[in-house]
């Protein structure tokens, strides 16, 4: 490791932390950095912590996004309610049954200060259905299909929350 004044980057770190676990695909520094320059201050706290994590988390937030791409209203609507929920659902999943860092990512990713109160109480609501549901996924040993099946019946029961 280097000197106090040759710091390694965080990119560098969560890297070196990947390659002493197993079958972790490595990831390339300029997609690390893409995406680290859209975080807030306090997802980027959390890349710091728990930087294994935070890549599982940004594979799902991708996985979420493509499961919604022909789902309508993206935004504040249906498919937005969706996207959320089953995003921190993956992330429940990959954290753990009993762990709090996939809520704890999820409050971070909602903390941003641009985020309309409207949009954020709806985006924190969702996500809190998700984490419920990524724990049931644990418990009953859902696939991924499974469990966005279970998202889309949420959504379609008037679990989630809609703006539009």
């Amino acid at each position: 490791m280097a000197d106090y004044l040759n710091k390694p980057s965080i990119f560098e770190i969560a890297t070196a932390y990947e390659d002493g676990n197993e079958g972790y695909i490595k990831p390339q520094k300029d997609d690390y950095e893409k995406t680290f320059k859209t975080l807030s201050n306090d997802e980027k706290s959390f890349v710091f912590r728990h930087p294994v994590l935070a890549y599982k988390f940004n594979n799902n937030a991708n996985k979420a996004r493509s499961a919604v791409e022909h789902f309508p209203n993206k935004k504040d609507g249906y498919g937005d309610a969706i996207r959320h929920c089953y995003w921190c659902a993956l992330n429940q999943m990959d954290a753990g049954l009993y762990s709090s860092h996939a809520e704890e990512y999820g409050n971070a990713h909602e903390n941003k200060p641009d985020n309309n109160i409207n949009e954020k109480q709806m985006d924190l609501h969702n996500n809190s259905v998700g984490y419920y549901l990524g724990k049931q996924a644990i418990i009953n040993g859902w696939s991924d299909e499974e469990l966005l099946n279970n998202v889309i019946d949420a959504a379609n029961n008037g679990k989630l929350y809609m703006l539009k």
